[in-house]
């Protein structure tokens, strides 16, 4: 069965798809907190040089992600 979800890692750059959950509930509500809630708009904006930050623009506002916080956000395929 194929997945109907992407993370933000999958994402290229200024790529963007729409939050739809997320698939770490203890980190939910970090990031809720930080404006990412489920039905925002993410657009990659850079990845840092070895991969272990991304640096996403939510709806207007710019967050810097580590690898796990950004895999745990799952997106529209």
């Amino acid at each position: 069965m194929q997945r109907r979800y992407r993370t933000i890692p999958e994402l290229r750059l200024h790529e963007s798809a729409k939050a739809i959950a997320f698939a770490d509930t203890a980190l939910a509500g970090k990031l809720t907190a930080m404006g990412l809630l489920p039905g925002t708009l993410v657009e990659m904006v850079r990845k840092a040089p070895f991969g272990k930050a991304y640096y996403i623009k939510a709806d207007g506002v710019r967050l810097a992600l580590r690898e796990e916080e950004a895999a745990s956000i799952l997106l529209e395929a």
